[in-house]
C-alpha cells in the first residue's frame, strides 16, 4: 500500500506540474483574437488651461496636438463642444465663438507678445463659428494617417456686438475628439 501510495502522490505532482506548465506557456502567448489594427486618437493635452475675464471682442488662444496611432486612416475628424446648454455664452448670434488652425510644426509662442506662430505650412481646420452646445463641427485639412501628428491652434473669442450681458458667465467647455 505504501509504494502504491506513492505511485498516485508522485502521479499527481507530474499532473500538476505539467498542468501549469499548460497554464503559463497560455498566459505568454498570444492572444487568440487578434488585436484590432484601427487608428485611434490621442490628445496629448488633456486639460487646456481655463480662459478667464473675456470680454466682448476678446480672444483667447490654446494649442494642443492630435496624434494618430494604430494603422489606417479617419475618414472624417469631428469636434463636439459639450457645456454650453445652460449657458448664455452658446447663444448664436452673441455667444461663443471657435476658430482652428493646424501648422506642420509645433506652434511656437513668443514670450514678448505671448502671441502664436507657425514656423511651417498654416491651414484653417475650422473657420470661425458659433458654437452650441453637442455641436458636431467637421475638422478639414488634418493629416488623419497613423504615426501623423496634427499641432492645432484653438482660438476661443467673444464677438465684438456680445454687449455686457455675458460679463461674469461662466461655461466649463469639454472638446470630444472623434474619427471615424
Amino acid at each position: 500500500m505504501p509504494l502504491l501510495r506513492r505511485l498516485l502522490a508522485s502521479a499527481l505532482v507530474v499532473v500538476a506540474a505539467s498542468a501549469l506548465c499548460v497554464c503559463a506557456a497560455l498566459a505568454s502567448a498570444r492572444p487568440l483574437v487578434a488585436k484590432s489594427h484601427h487608428p485611434r486618437l490621442a490628445i496629448v493635452h488633456r486639460a487646456l488651461a481655463p480662459v478667464a475675464n473675456l470680454a466682448p471682442g476678446d480672444s483667447a488662444r490654446r494649442t494642443l496636438d492630435l496624434r494618430y496611432r494604430g494603422s489606417g486612416r479617419f475618414a472624417t475628424v469631428v469636434l463636439r463642444v459639450k457645456g454650453l446648454a445652460h449657458s448664455p455664452l452658446g447663444s448664436g448670434s452673441t455667444g461663443l465663438r471657435l476658430k482652428i488652425e493646424r501648422c506642420s510644426r509645433a506652434w511656437k509662442r513668443n514670450s514678448r507678445t505671448r502671441a502664436y506662430a507657425c514656423q511651417g505650412k498654416r491651414l484653417a481646420v475650422l473657420g470661425t463659428v458659433a458654437i452650441r452646445d453637442r455641436q458636431r463641427l467637421k475638422l478639414r485639412h488634418l493629416s488623419p494617417r497613423a504615426g501623423r501628428t496634427d499641432h492645432l491652434l484653438l482660438t476661443l473669442g467673444l464677438p465684438a456686438q456680445a454687449g455686457n450681458t455675458l460679463e461674469h458667465q461662466l461655461a466649463k467647455l469639454v472638446y470630444a475628439f472623434t474619427g471615424s
